[in-house]
Parts: C-alpha cells; structure tokens; sequence
C-alpha cells in the first residue's frame, strides 16, 4: 500500500524498510523486447541515472503515485513516449527529475 503525503511540493513515499523519504526522482523502465512495462524506480535525489533506488513499484502503484501526486494521465503497459513524454512537464513542475526508457533486457 502506498502511503504519500503531499508537503510544500514534497512527494514522501515509504520504501519496504518503512522509512520515509522524499521522492526527488522518477524513472520508468520498460523491456526492450516488445516494450512491456518493467517497473518505476524512485530516488531520494534529482537524479535518475547514476544513483542507487530508494524503492521501485509496480505499475498500478505508479498510476496511483501519479494520481495522488495530482499527475494527470496514466501509465501505460506498453511503451508509448508520447505519453510517457507528457508527465515530463508535470512533474518538473514538481521538481522531481524524470526519466523513461525501453531499455530492459529481460532474456
């Protein structure tokens, strides 16, 4: 269950440990393979690449992060980037460092 507070424009999330942080960035994986959703990665800092996770979700939980965050659209199982690129400005607006890839190699 996600648990997400909104404060002066900071998204908290609790990692499976339970510990709060605030998510600074977001990255949104799908295989390179037939673009098939993987997973989301969320950062404690503005980065996406580099960095270690502070917590990865599944794909109902992203849409209900986006949701709750007042993001609007939904992600979608497969890889779009034209809609994956319009959360792009929502959330920068947010200050939150965004990525999206197919980039995954299952095999």
């Amino acid at each position: 269950m996600i648990k997400l507070k909104d404060i002066l424009n900071e998204v908290m999330y609790k990692d499976r440990s339970g510990k709060s942080f605030n998510i600074k960035g977001i990255s949104i994986i799908y295989t390179e393979q037939g673009g098939r959703f993987y997973g989301t990665s969320l950062y404690d800092v503005p980065k996406t690449s580099n960095v270690s996770k502070k917590s990865k979700i599944g794909l109902d939980d992203t849409n209900a992060l986006f949701k709750s965050m007042g993001i609007k659209g939904e992600v979608s199982r497969f890889y779009e980037p034209a809609e994956l690129e319009k959360f792009a400005k929502q959330l920068k607006a947010k200050g939150i460092a965004y990525d999206y890839a197919d980039i995954m190699d299952v095999s």
